[in-house]
């Protein structure tokens, strides 16, 4: 069985943040200033988010890090079947 998983986006939005909290959450775990581009560009490119950022937006969002789909790939497939 394929388990479902979620964009960074969806994550991001079912955990009721928007992109400037999500900065501001990233901001307060690393310690440094994170920008809500940097979260665009990762909603964008999620094949581009680094390990630790991954594991970071686990837990802001508090959703397993296998939960999320860090490509671009969609996790819905479709057949059309001829009539």
């Amino acid at each position: 069985m394929t388990e479902l998983k979620i964009t960074l986006k969806a994550a991001r939005v079912n955990a009721g943040f928007s992109q400037n909290k999500a900065a501001q959450k990233l901001s307060e775990y690393f310690g440094k200033e994170i920008s809500r581009s940097k979260i665009t560009g990762f909603e964008k490119e999620p094949e581009k988010v680094p390990m630790a950022f991954g594991k970071a937006f686990s837990e802001i969002y508090r959703i397993p890090m296998e939960a999320i789909l860090f490509t671009n790939e969609s996790t819905e497939r479709y057949t059309l079947k001829e009539a």
